[in-house]
């Protein structure tokens, strides 16, 4: 006899894919599909929860990694609220930063010698060319 394949809710699959990389060898993937459908259905944004998984392990601490939590009970303390609030806050750091640090530089002018002039010709040759 085979075991009918439960459908995933939506956005399990991205939240597992966080997950997965970093989950213990007795977390299940059934248990947190369970777990992830119950809370979807009492409000929880699927953006918020993947936000979450992904800000929880951004900022774990390195001492900290063997001591990962089960999917399921990491879910059932909804510590995806406070998670995806700091993980949107640092990508819009990040965004800030790089809008920021954005210089147009200007080419720098060639030495007056001889092969910046020779140089300068064959530019000027390849446009007139195209």
């Amino acid at each position: 006899m085979s075991k009918v394949k439960t459908a995933e809710p939506e956005g399990f699959p991205e939240f597992w894919q966080v997950w997965s990389p970093h989950r213990r060898h007795t977390d299940g993937r059934g248990d947190a599909r369970n777990t992830y459908r119950k809370h979807i259905l009492m409000g929880a944004l699927p953006e918020d929860i993947i936000d979450g998984a992904k800000g929880f392990f951004r900022f774990m601490a390195e001492k900290d990694k063997p001591y990962v939590p089960l999917a399921a009970s990491w879910l059932n303390k909804e510590a995806y609220s406070d998670w995806c609030e700091q993980e949107r806050a640092y990508h819009q750091r990040l965004a800030e930063r790089e809008q920021t640090n954005v210089v147009q530089m200007t080419r720098a002018a060639l030495p007056d010698n001889h092969f910046s002039k020779r140089w300068e010709a064959m530019q000027a040759a390849k446009k007139e060319a195209m």
